[in-house]
């Protein structure tokens, strides 16, 4: 399985499309998730207010084109203000949503399958409306959201079939949590080394300096654990380039603009070298071959980052 935070663009003149996409995609809820673990927030953290209701009528209007990137990236370190703003999306967008939603690869699919998952949960719900004894339950409002798509309608349709979906899990969930001690409770997936580990962003630093020098040092931690199988491999791949995204929509600690400029030219080469380890091993290299080449990708970002550590003084 993917990861979504692994797909995030590095130019960030495709983000706006890319986000887009998720924001209506019928798994939202799970890149959030990723997001949260990769972007831990203290309570009511989140992007400017001012800035949120300048930008949030262009974006219900006109998509996130127009939006400043720097707003959405914004977004994406805060899941809470992103999942807020998916709501609104859902709720109040206009027809270029409608748009989005009938140009992504898999969304028809998922609306015929969520309604589906509507029209069961229908007719298997015996509970009588008020003052109607025996009356099969279907609320006036359940049925508008199950007509067939028309028009500014799509969004809120789509929304509709998704919550049902959503509230089906969330009632699985509920029940394997009372089963008590047979179901183990299974540990959040974290990221314990590089640039993907919580403190892996070098976000403690004040210097220039200390800042470049510990960022290659975490990167070195690469070297701390040498799969040699492809599934070990691939894994210690991945987990790097998490980390790769994580730097790029990072606020590159105290590094003067200029420096921020050349650090995140870096992150988009390194990033691209790493992609294509991870296509080389997908694709039936050997893993000990691909472990070396991303050796070698290591050593080549540790080196830059040291070397411009060193103008520093």
């Amino acid at each position: 399985m993917t990861l979504h935070t692994m797909t995030i663009p590095d130019d960030p003149a495709d983000l706006p499309g890319w986000l887009e996409r998720r924001l209506v995609a019928p798994d939202f809820g799970r890149f959030v998730a990723e997001l949260s673990a990769h972007f831990p927030a203290a309570p009511g953290a989140g992007p400017p207010r001012p800035l949120l209701d300048k930008w949030v009528p262009v974006a219900l209007a006109e998509g996130l084109g127009r939006v400043p990137a720097g707003l959405l990236t914004q977004l994406l370190k805060h899941p809470a203000a992103l999942a807020a703003f998916q709501e609104q999306v859902v709720a109040d967008g206009g027809a270029y949503w409608d748009a989005v939603l009938d140009q992504s690869d898999d969304e028809s699919g998922s609306f015929a399958r969520g309604k589906q998952s509507l029209d069961r949960l229908i007719a298997a719900d015996p509970t009588p409306p008020p003052g109607k004894p025996g009356a099969k339950a279907t609320p006036r409002a359940v049925r508008a959201e199950v007509r067939p798509r028309a028009g500014g309608r799509a969004a809120r349709i789509w929304a509709g079939a998704s919550t049902v979906v959503a509230a089906c899990l969330a009632v699985a969930v509920g029940v394997l949590a009372t089963r008590g001690p047979a179901v183990p409770s299974l540990p959040k997936a974290q990221i314990a080394w590089g640039w993907g580990k919580p403190s892996g962003l070098a976000a403690d630093q004040s210097d220039p300096k200390a800042y470049l020098n510990q960022l290659a040092a975490t990167a070195e931690e690469w070297s701390l654990h040498r799969p040699s199988d492809a599934l070990g491999v691939g894994t210690r791949v991945a987990e790097l380039r998490t980390g790769c995204t994580r730097l790029v929509h990072s606020s590159y600690g105290p590094l003067a603009p200029a420096d921020k400029a050349w650090l995140l030219d870096q992150c988009r080469a390194w990033a691209k070298r790493l992609d294509a380890h991870q296509q080389a091993l997908d694709a039936g290299a050997d893993p000990l071959a691909v472990r070396a080449d991303a050796d070698e990708t290591v050593r080549a970002m540790a080196a830059a980052l040291r070397e411009k550590a060193h103008q520093f003084g």
